[in-house]
């Protein structure tokens, strides 16, 4: 930024402290705040006293003219001594009060300059690492498993029905027809995942943050589960259909075929993808038919279906794979993404980038090397703990 911008902004904030603006002078303030987050952040610090107490203290600890050439130095900004020089002068000659805007010129300057550096640190940053297989168990009489804590082998025993851990899948071995209908819920963390083999040798993939209820063994006249999530289905054939209910109220009905059901709460739209076989979508008393490569899309606001044809089918089970897969996608879609695999919360500062973002990479790699792909599109992040602050 010119020199000459920048002594104009801060006066422009230093009027609105102390007099205000006039309403054109209002508007060009609000046009350079949405120009750009790193506006904002330095309007922030210089509202709340941060950088002007900072400047205050600066110039009382040392002689004035040092004081503003140290502002010259780290302001990095071609021909600013001069210009701060003047302003060293202008302070001489009126009292402290009058100078009120050279002050917050000044804590400009540092406060600016602190923002566009690199934050140093002691220590090492900490890398943020992926999920991996983690899960709970919990049976029909209410007793809780911590899957990813359980040694391999048999882990409980659900009647004539033996439940088996072996290194991130669970499988349940027997059935019996006659035995009571009892119910088990697998349910991942965030930054976990597990596989499921059930009673009747339907695999299931859960993704993070999701759950699965399903009875122990399939009695009666259909086999029927109820997801919170992400899963992807392989469905064992069998003349008994296999249903999927969802939190919305729809269902998915299937004899024998593959299919990935994304349905987190905190996303836009409910997405079914079909991979092979046919499936039967209903909700609200209607029911829609899937063909392989087909996706039905449901927004949560407006529950009505639609069908897209031609779904890119690799992008939509990439999870499954250890991998994602971002084609044409925004920041904040890519951002849940990675925070229900990375166990991060995510926090917005400032104007959002609108681009959208490609690439692929495997989730078995670190988080900085997941935001690589954003970084190099112009987005700017910091980690703070377990928060990714965005601008």
């Amino acid at each position: 930024m010119e020199q000459e911008k920048i002594i104009y902004y801060a006066n422009l904030i230093s009027k609105q402290i102390n007099h205000g603006l006039t309403p054109d002078e209002q508007l060009k303030l609000n046009a350079w705040l949405e120009a750009n987050p790193s506006n904002q952040m330095v309007y922030d610090g210089l509202i709340e006293g941060k950088a002007q107490q900072s400047a205050i203290d600066f110039m009382n600890s040392l002689s004035v003219d040092a004081a503003w050439n140290k502002v010259s130095a780290a302001s990095e900004i071609s021909q600013s001594a001069s210009v701060i020089k003047d302003m060293s002068s202008f302070r001489k000659r009126f009292a402290w009060a009058a100078a009120a805007a050279a002050v917050l010129v000044a804590s400009f300057f540092i406060w600016r300059t602190n923002m566009d550096q690199p934050v140093q640190s002691s220590a090492a940053p900490v890398e943020i690492l992926p999920g991996g297989t983690k899960a709970t168990l919990t049976l029909a009489d209410g007793k809780i498993i911590s899957l990813d804590a359980a040694p391999n082998g048999d882990i409980a025993a659900e009647g004539n029905v033996q439940v088996i851990k072996l290194d991130g899948t669970l499988q349940y071995n027997g059935d019996n027809e006659n035995a009571e209908i009892t119910y088990n819920t697998i349910q991942t963390p965030r930054g976990g995942k597990y596989q499921l083999v059930l009673s009747d040798g339907t695999l299931v993939w859960l993704n993070a943050a999701s759950s699965l209820r399903f009875p122990v063994v399939f009695k009666g006249k259909e086999r029927q589960v109820e997801l919170m999530g992400e899963a992807y289905f392989e469905v064992k054939k069998g003349e008994k259909p296999f249903k999927v209910s969802l939190q919305n109220g729809s269902r998915i009905e299937v004899k024998g075929t593959a299919f990935n059901v994304n349905a987190y709460q905190d996303e836009d739209l409910l997405r079914t993808t079909l991979l092979e076989g046919k499936i039967n979508f209903m909700m609200l008393g209607k029911t829609q038919a899937l063909l392989p490569g087909q996706q039905i899309r449901v927004a949560y606001r407006q529950p009505e279906m639609q069908v897209i044809d031609d779904v890119d089918v690799e992008q939509e089970v990439a999870w499954k794979n250890d991998l994602f897969i971002f084609k044409g996608m925004d920041v904040k879609s890519i951002m849940r993404e990675i925070s229900r695999w990375y166990d991060i919360d995510v926090v917005y500062k400032g104007k959002l980038n609108p681009e959208t973002f490609s690439g692929i990479v495997s989730r078995k790699s670190n988080l900085s090397q997941v935001l690589k792909i954003m970084e190099e599109g112009g987005v700017r992040f910091a980690i703070e703990g377990r928060t990714i602050v965005v601008f």
